[in-house]
């Protein structure tokens, strides 16, 4: 599928895709919800380029190194093909642990802004998804949209869809 739209979601990882392992470093400890390949059919059916957003400081803390990171999202992106998706159009990937004070972490919109130059996109047309407020807020300060999904937080500051799937349902 060719995609010529300018729009986009930018999906957080770990806890929004897949199940939060704590430091997920191995490719055979992926553990999808099972609504992500619903979602993620619907979204690209709706015209939206899909990329990933996240923090990765277990790479900062030395538990592992980058290669297991992209090890892990190689294996992502052959999901995808088997699940006949296109692949992630980008993955983006802060490194860093948190008392870095790196400009790349989430919150902060490096990430997105980079994905919006790199490819055209029309920042008016793309959401960014996470599981925490962080997520919602990296997308807020990158200018676009943001929201909250699986787990609504205490402070409800976002816009709050209770699974992935119930968001793809909403761009109808």
């Amino acid at each position: 599928m060719t995609n010529k739209t300018p729009k986009a979601i930018f999906l957080d990882r770990d806890g929004t895709l897949i199940r939060d392992k704590n430091y997920l470093s191995r490719a055979e400890d992926i553990e999808y919800f099972p609504d992500t390949f619903a979602a993620l059919k619907i979204m690209q059916a709706h015209g939206y380029r899909l990329y990933v957003i996240t923090n990765q400081s277990g790479v900062g803390r030395g538990y592992f190194p980058l290669e297991a990171v992209h090890a892990v999202h190689a294996a992502m992106d052959a999901d995808m093909t088997t699940h006949k998706l296109e692949p992630y159009q980008g993955w983006g990937i802060c490194p860093h642990s948190p008392d870095e004070a790196c400009s790349c972490r989430k919150p902060g919109p490096q990430m997105i802004q980079e994905f919006l130059q790199r490819d055209g996109l029309d920042p008016k047309l793309c959401w960014m998804l996470g599981d925490k407020e962080i997520d919602a807020a990296c997308g807020i300060n990158a200018g676009i949209q943001g929201a909250v999904v699986r787990e609504k937080s205490a402070a409800g500051a976002h816009t709050y869809f209770a699974s992935l799937l119930d968001f793809a349902k909403s761009l109808g």
